[in-house]
Parts: C-alpha cells; structure tokens; sequence
C-alpha cells in the first residue's frame, strides 16, 4: 500500500511539472500568496506584469477556470492567454461609460473596457469576457431616476488602434451595449466566437474577421424598437474592408421580435478639426455579411445621427454615407438584404479571410 500511494505522488509531482513547463505562467483563483512564484499567479494582471518584465517574443497564460474580477490592457506583444474552458474560466468588470473611475472621473466608452489589446501578435483563447454592468436594470429605471446611469456603453473586449494580427479563438464576449470595439489602424481574427449584445455591439474602425462566429442579440425591455443594431462602423473611406463576417450566424435571444435589429447603421464619431468639431465625413463604415444565416430578427440597414459644426443633426444613410453590402447569405433576415446591398459575383468571390486580413497571419 506504501507503494502504491508514493507512485501515485511522483506520477503528480511528475504531471504538475511537466503541465507547468508548457506555459509561462500560470492563473487559479485557488492560488494563495504562498503559492505565488515566476509561474503561478492567483490573478491574470500579475502574469501580464511578468509577461512584462520577462521581454521575450512569445509568453503564454494558462487561466485556470474560475471568475476573474479584473480589468486590465495588454500591452505586450507575442502574448497568448488561453483559457482552461471557455464557460468557466471568466473574466468580468462592472464599468459603464458614464460610471465613476476610482479618480472621480467618468470611464468614457473607450475606457470602459474590461480587457483591452494594445499590442500585436496577442491570442486569446477558450475564455469568457464579460461586461458585468447591469444594463437590463439601468434600461428598465425612468428618465427620472437620478441613479440611472446616462451613457450605457459597456465594453467587454477592446482592441486599440493600430494593434495588428490579434487572434481571438473560441471566446465569449458578453455584454449589451458596445460589447466588441475594434479602433482605426486594428486588425483582428475572430474564430468560433460567442458575442453578445444589443445596441452597436459591434463597432469602431479596425479591420476584423468574424469566421465561423455566432452572433447573438439579446432581448431588452418592451417598447424598443429597434432594439438595437449588430454594427456600427466607422471604418476611414481609405481602409478597404472593417467588420466582416464569414460562414456565421446571426442569431438572437429568446423574446427578440421579428424586424427589431439593424445589420448595423454608419457611425461618424465627432472629431475635432481645424475648422471645428463635428461627425468625420471620411469615416465611411463597412459591413460585410458572406455566407451567413441572418434570423427573422433582422429588418436591414438603418441610418445613424452626428453633429454638425453648427451643433445640428446631421443623418448618415447606409445608400451613401457607408458601404453596406452582403453576399450569399441565407435565413429568413436574408430577404431584407436590398438589391443595392448585394455584392455582385466578381466582387463577392474575393472575400476571403486571408485577402480581407492581408495575409494568412492568422492560421
């Protein structure tokens, strides 16, 4: 019996050893500070500060399951962070847009992230990123409730301009309003994806693919219509492709009507120029669906509002102010796909991941 148990450790210590020297580092939420060494960590942003430290090419995260309260950027290149199963191993942060930072001061759209990419060559892989903000509570609170909080975007998964070749495998990004934003000069392979959320869930100016991604609008309270969009692009008119998806299924949550969601609508963001401030005239977003099923919840494109100079609406419309266009898609959404949208077949054969990418960067 001796034996047997001594075996049974040196085949663990054995395991354990060789489990580890396959990753840098590794995260569990059951680390405790005596536990914590160059490779195990008890939370995610000390492995990132040792990705930091240690300067080489590639540095991979191993995350064991569990639920991360954290919010952090990486801004190390060549960094992997893989997850050990994709429903359990959770990284989630409260922060909203018009919510108060720990400073006093408001995050802003861009700063509500819960994780943000600022480098190149960073995979994620087999996680869950989610906004945890309790926007179904806010949304249901009158205009009068003077703790509703006015600028709900929430976003879960940021990648910041000019942050090329980031891979993001079978991830969820769970959120509501501005769930995945992806900025100018970007490049982004998203495979086997869950994103959710409901208005401009998917927006900014950054090229990305969505291939083999399901797409899923969540319900909202009675009386929305449209309850929202599933992109707003705000791709520059010199940048050739911005959110494209491939051989993926735009689906919806249980409850979500017919005709309640646009396949996205053009945003102009308010710049600031030498003859004022007001909606980027060259931000001409692109959409593109291809090979797709779109559900029975998707009545087309739509149009957006900006400013002018003079602080006055202006409206952008999807026939001239944004190249909206699909290709062989296919469901019950498809047949709001007008005619004008609808790339042509010497057009439409091109659209593949590696042209639309510039590269086969992502395999």
């Amino acid at each position: 019996m001796k034996t047997n148990i001594s075996s049974a450790l040196l085949l663990s210590l054995f395991c354990s050893f060789a489990y580890a020297e396959n990753y840098d580092a590794i995260v569990s939420p059951a680390f405790s500070s005596q536990d914590e060494s160059a490779h195990h960590y008890s939370k995610i942003t000390q492995a990132i500060a040792a990705a930091q430290a240690a300067g080489r090419e590639h540095y991979t995260i191993y995350v064991k399951d569990g639920v991360y309260n954290e919010k952090f950027e990486i801004k190390v290149p060549g960094v992997q962070l893989i997850g050990q199963d994709r429903d359990k191993t959770i990284i989630e942060y409260n922060s909203a847009s018009g919510m108060k930072r720990p400073d006093g001061k408001k995050w802003g759209t861009s700063g509500s992230y819960v994780l943000r990419v600022s480098a190149d060559n960073v995979t994620l892989k087999n996680l869950t990123v989610r906004n945890s903000f309790n926007y179904p509570a806010n949304d249901a609170k009158p205009q009068s409730d003077p703790t509703k909080i006015r600028s709900s975007q929430a976003v879960a998964l940021e990648v910041n301009k000019n942050a090329n070749h980031v891979k993001v495998e079978q991830v969820v990004m769970d959120g509501y309003q501005d769930t995945v934003l992806v900025k100018a000069g970007s490049t982004t392979y998203f495979k086997d994806c869950v994103v959710k959320g409901n208005v401009d869930f998917i927006f900014g100016g950054g090229t990305a693919v969505f291939d083999h991604c399901n797409v899923i609008a969540r319900n909202r309270a009675a009386g929305y219509i449209p309850m929202g969009y599933i992109t707003a692009p705000s791709t520059d008119v010199h940048t050739p492709y911005g959110l494209v998806f491939i051989n993926s299924r735009i689906e919806k949550e249980a409850g979500v009507p017919k005709d309640s969601y646009g396949l996205g609508r053009p945003w102009h963001p308010t710049r600031t120029f030498k003859d004022g401030r007001y909606a980027d005239p060259e931000a001409i977003g692109a959409t593109l669906y291809v090979n797709c099923y779109l559900g029975d919840h998707l009545f087309g494109w739509d149009k957006m509002s900006g400013w002018t100079k003079d602080h006055e609406v202006q409206w952008f419309y999807p026939d001239k102010d944004a190249r909206f266009f699909g290709y062989h898609n296919y469901g019950p959404g498809a047949k709001n796909m007008s005619d004008g949208h609808k790339l042509p077949d010497h057009q439409g054969k091109q659209i593949t991941i590696a042209h639309v990418l510039g590269g086969q960067w992502y395999k």
